[in-house]
């Protein structure tokens, strides 16, 4: 796996983050990057406590995140850096370099427009940024890392309908 995870999931810490993300990888270092998360007290109380014993977590904004790059002070050790949308990914479309790795776990628009996978429902301008994305970077939709992966690399926007 690579060193740098960057892992879209709309329900962003949670059991399957947990079990199957950082405890798999004995990830250490997680960054959240949440503009809403970051401004609320009590969601990043929340937060801080979900993460297990021995693991750091740093709650950011879209904005401090490009600014600081925090992820590039730490060197060793694996890195996963969660967000809450494909918007989110898709402000950050430039950091992604070989030592990365973009997974997406679960995304729900409320339309359910296009199905990727079974986790993964987006509409059509999300799906314009994802093949955007994807003509730089490969990403991979799988929720836990013991799954088989789906490359959306290629994925025809074309047949859905494009941009709404």
């Amino acid at each position: 796996m690579k060193r740098v995870i960057y892992r879209v999931d709309d329900r962003l810490i949670h059991g399957q983050v947990v079990e199957g993300w950082i405890n798999y990888y004995n990830i250490r270092n997680i960054i959240l990057v949440n503009d809403r998360i970051a401004s609320d007290k009590m969601q990043r109380f929340i937060y801080e406590s979900v993460v297990p014993a021995g693991k750091k977590l740093l709650i950011t904004t879209i904005s401090e995140f490009l600014k600081k790059k925090p992820y590039k002070k730490i060197k060793k050790d694996r890195v996963l850096i969660i967000l809450g949308s494909i918007a989110d990914m898709y402000a950050l479309k430039e950091l992604p370099d070989e030592s990365s790795y973009i997974n997406i776990g679960c995304v729900a628009t409320e339309s359910r427009d296009i199905e990727i996978t079974d986790t993964v429902y987006v509409d059509g301008n999300q799906l314009a940024m994802l093949k955007e994305i994807s003509a730089c970077h490969d990403i991979f939709v799988h929720k836990v890392p013991w799954e088989m992966p789906v490359n959306i690399k290629g994925f025809d926007i074309s047949s859905h309908g494009g941009n709404k």
